[in-house]
């Protein structure tokens, strides 16, 4: 009997995590999305428990995963948080115009989906919000109504992009 024998960890089965990140992420949209609506708010605790969910997942499938380190793989890390952290200055900026727990959904969803998801619900959320807001504008116009303090919830209105990310995924 060798009493040197290597250990051998197992390794997870990374499709199967990746695609259950997703689904993870999809219920945090789900639950940030109707909080959202309902308070204009997502409790901190639910951040929380999708942080520390999110976190161990998010080292084990970007990093000991990889077989090579390299500076590629930094800068990818680095990007995929780059729209939560410009929405939280965003939100500091304008004292809570924009809402940090926007900024936070987005960074914490950046745990979950790659970059290119993360673009995609970043932009089409601004974008649907542009939409809505003119419509707005111009409805208050013609109905001689005041509606430049009307708040929106941005999270539900990153479902759009969702729609996209749903259709190309191999499930």
């Amino acid at each position: 009997m060798a009493a040197s024998a290597a250990v051998k960890i197992p390794m997870l089965n990374t499709i199967f995590l990746s695609k259950t990140c997703f689904f993870i992420f999809l219920f945090y949209f789900f639950l940030a999305g109707v909080f959202d609506l309902k308070y204009r708010a997502v409790p901190n605790r639910i951040h929380l428990i999708f942080i520390l969910t999110g976190f161990p997942l998010f080292l084990y499938l970007n990093i000991f995963t990889k077989t090579a380190f390299d500076l590629s793989v930094l800068n990818d890390l680095v990007i995929r948080f780059l729209p939560g952290l410009l929405l939280l200055f965003v939100s500091l900026v304008s004292r809570g115009a924009l809402g940090i727990g926007d900024a936070v959904f987005m960074t914490i969803s950046a745990l979950y989906i790659n970059i290119s998801s993360v673009l995609f619900i970043f932009i089409s959320g601004f974008l649907t919000a542009f939409i809505l807001s003119a419509v707005m504008l111009i409805y208050g116009k013609i109905k001689n109504k005041d509606l430049h303090h009307m708040s929106l919830p941005l999270i539900p209105l990153m479902l759009p992009g969702l729609y996209p990310i749903l259709m190309n995924l191999n499930l």
